[in-house]
């Protein structure tokens, strides 16, 4: 009896237990549906809040902590949202597939979204209005929208195909047909290929657009139709790099150069100009051999002129002639932005490069955004060799400093978020740089206590490549030599073209003394908005960015002079 006792007793206490766990599974179920249904319902009516709730993106910094947050990666690059009411970018950026075999960058390099999650939720917005789920990013720039680049564009477009007109007819041998018209002129620009045994390259990409630029300012002043080629393999040919948005500079140097040296025609004359690595003083005396009130016209009088140069002296007539600044000036032109309104007429990059370029570009334009462009030249070894490659923060560390002073100096109480973005020839300086991002003793070793906390590292993920590879081996010994074709030098050479755009949308510049930077610096139409370090470290490292007169020593006038000239 005892033992059945006993025995019904263990059942009874075990049964009891089986039902307290039943209805405590029941209840906590209960409960996680309940929390289900209430982040489901949350996530309808306060969607951009909800992750902040319960998910890991949830912060504290006052400046963006209403600013809806990026996804978890899902590996979908879909996975944003583009409603009426709701804007939230995926969780990695791309860039969708060229038409017509262009060339098609990869996705923008996931520090621009890290640099997004700490600008305020207006500027969030906005700079999600400018992308799409299915197309990624605009491939608009803006041009001239408010008249910023002056009058001359639609004249000149027409005198332009007027004379490619009057081409075809001298093509075609009509001179009679000439009777009522005026002479026909034009001027190209030619980068030939590679000479094998000297050093007359056409240079890097800065030396090229100066030479390029200025052709066209002379075409401008002379009612000159203007012409540009790159030889097909001196990397790519122009035509890959850049669209034609205004006028057709497409022409073939060699039909050129023999329709007008193979007649005795007035109509048919020919003439070669050659600037190539010219000084300061050694252009001046070509394009001003008359001094201040040199008359352009007067320079050459043959009707095609084929130009090779890597200089410019666009800045350089507004500072000392006395003939055409005035001119200029009632054209819209000014010393300020003539170099840049003339790029952006004669070229535009194709469309993938123009989408990669607005991901960064609509980000340093933000209201709460105070964007630095640092450009670093090392020097041709890191591309060469870059299993060699050495360059690293704490060498280069007084570039930040700068850049550090830079910021403290212009920082204004709308500007939230410091970046900096930086262009160099160097991977590992870049991966190093962009690690800062999530080192936070780094950070604070290179950008100081305060900034650290504010200042956002922006880099791109585009491959280096210098746009003369044979050039550089002429001098360089390459240990691991690699086949330069066509295939391989388009993504390199876009490269290169993207970050100088790219430098020039910055809203200051700290720039290596080279050509590459100051080129951007004229791009960006802003002069006093770039500071050129010296080429001795210990004169940089002495240098007080922050100090007014600094940044205006480095203006349009005195970058000028140096390197590629302007």
């Amino acid at each position: 009896m005892v033992a059945g006792t006993s025995q019904r007793a263990n059942t009874t206490s075990e049964l009891n237990g089986l039902l307290f766990k039943y209805k405590l599974a029941k209840f906590l179920t209960f409960l996680s549906l309940a929390a289900v249904i209430t982040m489901t319902l949350a996530s309808l009516v306060f969607p951009e809040n909800v992750q902040y709730f319960f998910g890991e993106a949830k912060r504290s910094d006052k400046n963006h902590e209403d600013r809806p947050p990026i996804e978890k990666n899902s590996g979908n690059k879909n996975d944003g949202i583009k409603t009426d009411k709701q804007c939230r970018l995926p969780t990695s950026l791309f860039i969708p597939k060229s038409n017509d075999g262009q060339y098609t960058p990869p996705g923008p390099h996931a520090s621009v979204l890290k640099a997004l999650a700490f600008v305020t939720k207006d500027d969030y917005d906005s700079y999600c209005q400018h992308w799409d789920p299915a197309k990624g990013f605009d491939d608009v720039i803006p041009y001239n929208v408010h008249g910023e680049c002056g009058n001359w564009q639609k004249k000149y477009q027409e005198l332009h195909e007027r004379r490619l007109e009057q081409l075809e007819r001298l093509k075609a041998d009509d001179i009679e047909s000439f009777s009522h018209d005026d002479i026909p002129v034009y001027v190209s620009y030619l980068c030939k290929e590679v000479p094998a045994n000297s050093n007359r390259g056409c240079g890097g990409l800065a030396d090229r657009m100066s030479g390029m630029i200025s052709t066209f300012f002379y075409a401008l002043i002379t009612n000159r139709a203007y012409l540009a080629h790159w030889a097909d393999e001196n990397p790519i040919p122009l035509e890959i790099l850049f669209e034609q948005p205004n006028v057709n500079w497409t022409y073939n140097p060699k039909e050129m150069k023999s329709l007008f040296s193979s007649n005795n025609n007035e109509l048919l004359s020919f003439q070669q100009v050659d600037t190539l690595n010219q000084n300061y003083d050694g252009l001046g005396g070509i394009m001003f051999r008359d001094g201040v009130s040199q008359d352009f016209d007067e320079l050459w009088n043959a009707s095609y002129i084929e130009v090779r140069s890597n200089r410019a002296y666009i800045v350089r007539t507004f500072d000392h002639s006395t003939r055409y600044p005035e001119e200029m000036k009632t054209l819209g032109l000014t010393k300020e932005n003539a170099f840049g309104c003339i790029a952006d007429y004669l070229f535009r990059p194709t469309i993938g490069a123009r989408r990669y370029i607005n991901a960064y570009r609509e980000l340093f334009s933000l209201k709460s955004v105070l964007s630095i462009g640092i450009q670093i030249r090392t020097n041709d070894q890191a591309l060469a060799n870059p299993q060699n490659d050495d360059n690293n923060l704490e060498k280069w560390f007084y570039y930040f400093k700068c850049a550090n002073e830079f910021a403290a100096a212009k920082k204004a109480p709308h500007h939230q978020r410091i970046v900096y973005f930086l262009v160099t020839d160097s991977h590992k300086l870049r991966d190093e740089f962009e690690k800062m991002n999530d080192d936070a003793t780094l950070r604070t070793k290179y950008l100081g206590p305060v900034s650290s906390e504010i200042t956002s590292t922006v880099v791109t993920n585009l491959p280096l490549e210098h746009i003369e590879p044979d050039q550089v081996a002429k001098y360089i010994d390459v240990e691991i030599p690699v086949e330069v074709s066509r295939e391989r030098m388009t993504p390199g050479v876009n490269s290169a073209l993207i970050e100088n755009w790219l430098l020039s949308y910055t809203d200051f510049r700290v720039i290596s003394p080279q050509g590459y930077g100051k080129m951007a610096a004229f791009h960006s139409r802003s002069d006093r908005s770039t500071i050129s370090l010296p080429r001795l470290p210990v004169r940089a490292k002495a240098l007080n960015c922050a100090d007014p007169k600094v940044l205006g020593f480095y203006d349009f006038s005195w970058l000028s002079h140096q390197w590629s000239l302007g």
